[in-house]
């Protein structure tokens, strides 16, 4: 049977996702971009919570799997 989803999510700051990419915040905020020639379509989009900004922990780390 699945695990229930709510222990799984974590949401995690911008920093703390630009440190697991190895990237700055700026840079991803680059690849967020749309009009961004460096735009990366396959990166999990931020979640919003009030004026705070994060990534869903799981999703990033999915994403990076998906890179090896």
């Amino acid at each position: 049977m699945k695990a229930d989803i709510s222990s799984e999510l974590r949401i995690i700051s911008v920093k703390a996702t630009a440190t697991k990419l190895n990237a700055g915040r700026s840079t991803l905020y680059t690849w967020l971009d749309t009009k961004s020639p460096h735009y990366k379509p396959d990166l999990p989009k931020p979640v919003h919570q009030g004026s705070s900004v994060g990534f869903i922990e799981h999703e990033i780390d999915d994403y990076i799997r998906g890179l090896m």
